[in-house]
């Protein structure tokens, strides 16, 4: 397949962390740690892409033509603008595709605005894959009868497409030592012609453990693409993640230490975590006798929904289209960030979800 600019070359190491290059052209290349690994998941997943939408659902109202193509290719770069410095590469990978769209492919004017606006819409549309992902499969406190690599299955099973994706691997040079990435043996340049190459590579195989610091890398040209890889990078090192027992946000459990809340801001500067722990409303699953219901009754209707010995739906048994349970996941995740908030009682919160 072929690979063309923006695009991105991202090794994996021993540690929990992404080392990505963004090669903007054949010239421009800059280089970011984005760690721990997950967290560009979960902050995707929380990003709010209304602005976003909006923007662009003004082109939808114009007629393409040659006269007003410039300011149609403004809406989508102001869109994709919204996303810079909210995360660290949805908007790398919106931007370039954006640029590829627009002078490396062989659409019509009208062709190519459709496509954006589809684009967007979908990429929007990936936050709800992603945090059933992210639930089912790394939520401890969802199904916790079942295995990772069971939660992981019945996953797949569940969204079947996301076992079509296909990633581009390759190898090159790259200074990792003692299976570590080392940034510090990374250079600034401006022009190539300016390095001395012998000397960086005698630098970059200083201490690899092979007779060529060679390192297998992954080519990623979308957003999808780099979310699939660091969803399933979580997956193999069993990186978990958990709702804050305060926002009821889902947040990366980097290490095997005990936390129940984030670190996001919550009000008055002040985080989740900082604040959590003196509000007596809030308490984790294992003290709460009602978020302790809620989640018998979350992962009954997972099993209505699904019963994952057979590896199929079960129509007879099941009363529930996919439909029916995805909107039940929303409204009983609405009624527990609401009792977590203090806005309604533990009583109100499971008259809510209960269903027979």
């Amino acid at each position: 397949m072929e690979i063309t600019y923006p695009f991105a070359k991202v090794f994996t190491d021993s540690t929990n962390k992404l080392n990505v290059f963004f090669l903007h052209d054949t010239q421009h290349t800059t280089f970011e740690q984005i760690g721990d690994i997950g967290n560009g998941i979960v902050d995707f997943c929380e990003l709010d892409f209304t602005e976003v939408l909006e923007k662009i659902k003004s082109s939808s109202t114009i007629t393409v033509s040659e006269q007003n193509f410039e300011d149609i290719k403004n809406i989508f770069w102001n869109a994709v603008d919204l996303l810079k410095g909210k995360h660290s590469y949805a908007h790398f990978f919106l931007n370039s595709e954006i640029l590829r769209t627009f002078y490396a492919s062989q659409k019509t004017k009208v062709e190519m605005v459709d496509y954006l606006v589809f684009l967007f819409h979908y990429y929007a549309n990936l936050q709800k894959t992603y945090s059933d992902a992210l639930e089912m499969c790394l939520n401890k406190e969802v199904l916790a009868e079942y295995t990772l690599a069971e939660r992981y299955m019945m996953f797949c099973n569940l969204t079947p497409n996301f076992t079509h994706h296909m990633l581009r691997s390759m190898y090159g040079i790259a200074p990792i030592s003692y299976g570590k990435f080392d940034t510090s043996k990374l250079i600034a340049f401006d022009d190539p012609k300016d390095v001395d190459t012998r000397k960086v590579l005698q630098n970059i195989h200083r201490d690899s453990n092979y007779e060529v610091s060679m390192w297998q890398y992954f080519s990623i040209q979308s957003l999808e693409e780099m979310l699939y890889l660091e969803f399933m990078e979580m997956i193999k090192r069993g990186i978990l993640a958990k709702r804050c027992a305060l926002c009821d946000k889902l947040f990366v459990l980097a290490d095997k230490r005990k936390r129940d809340y984030c670190d996001r801001i919550y009000k008055n500067n002040r985080t989740c975590k900082q604040v959590g722990a003196k509000m007596k409303f809030n308490k984790s699953v294992e003290e709460d006798k009602f978020l302790q219901e809620f989640q018998r009754i979350y992962n009954r209707m997972y099993s209505r929904f699904y019963r994952f010995e057979d590896l199929e739906y079960n129509e007879t048994e099941n009363s529930l289209t996919k439909e029916d349970f995805k909107a039940w996941v929303v409204a009983a995740s609405k009624a527990r960030q609401d009792y977590k908030a203090g806005e309604i009682s533990g009583d109100e919160m499971i008259a809510l979800i209960q269903r027979n």
